[in-house]
């Protein structure tokens, strides 16, 4: 956490609605904040490179990019998993807070809020990661570990069980994650899961796949070099396997 040469805080508000903006803004300041504000997600995102927030207030509802995709994105980004994020959106079912707060968020304002509220809880997120990265000596950052996955179908939002998932592959940019009988999108990148996946379980057995070893059922020879693993799900799906993943997979299933 760090603070600018006055020692004031700073917060990025990524909010849509220039009326809620201006208020929060307005209280923030009077706590001695230093505030930002961007006014859709795309620019949040860009905002968070060039702010260095110590805070993040988020709406959920904005164009471009809605508030779960910027959260996901950010608590799977190694420099911005850390900076604290409440969550402030019109949604108040207790579904999209459990989202919220296991998707990584630290706090959860359903609309209409109170300033004062909103400004109190600042305050106590801020004085807490302080005094925990004080007493940590702020020592290196490890990968968060996810237990759950955010995932969307259709209009749906839900969480998915580490456990739940047989196995992940790519659509376009971002991840496809499938359980025994479904697939669900996700906005992280294969990349970014594989960070974020318990490597004792999940497995990179291609450029384009992710396996969980506790769901496979045989691996199969194809070829001299060839191998194919088949998972327990319904459909008895068939994942490859590089050369290159081949030697180690073995390795890891004791093979």
């Amino acid at each position: 956490m760090s603070q600018d040469k006055e020692g004031k805080y700073r917060i990025l508000l990524i909010e849509d609605d220039p009326a809620i903006s201006n208020v929060v803004e307005l209280n923030l300041k009077l706590d001695n904040y230093d505030v930002f504000l961007a006014a859709d997600g795309e620019e949040g995102l860009r905002m968070v490179a060039e702010a260095d927030p110590d805070l993040i207030i988020l709406d959920v509802m904005m164009p471009k990019i809605d508030g779960w995709q910027v959260l996901m994105q950010l608590k799977s980004d190694d420099h911005t998993h850390d900076i604290p994020v409440i969550m402030l959106t019109a949604i108040g079912d207790e579904q999209s807070k459990v989202i919220g707060l296991r998707g990584g968020a630290d706090d959860y304002v359903p609309k209409p809020f109170s300033p004062l509220e909103l400004a109190a809880r600042v305050k106590v997120i801020l004085d807490r990661v302080g005094r925990a990265r004080r007493m940590s000596g702020d020592s290196g950052k490890e990968v968060v570990r996810l237990d759950q996955i955010p995932v969307q179908k259709g209009d749906t939002i839900k969480l998915i069980p580490m456990d739940d998932i047989f196995f992940v592959d790519t659509k376009h940019e971002y991840a496809n994650l499938h359980t025994f009988q479904d697939s669900y999108l996700t906005t992280y990148s294969l990349s970014e899961l594989e960070k974020s996946l318990d490597k004792k379980t999940f497995f990179r057995t291609h450029r384009s796949f992710i396996v969980n070893l506790k769901k496979v059922n045989q691996i199969v020879k194809l070829s001299r070099n060839s191998l194919i693993v088949t998972l327990t799900d319904h459909k008895e799906s068939r994942v490859p396997v590089s050369r290159r993943q081949a030697s180690a997979l073995r390795d890891m299933l004791g093979l």
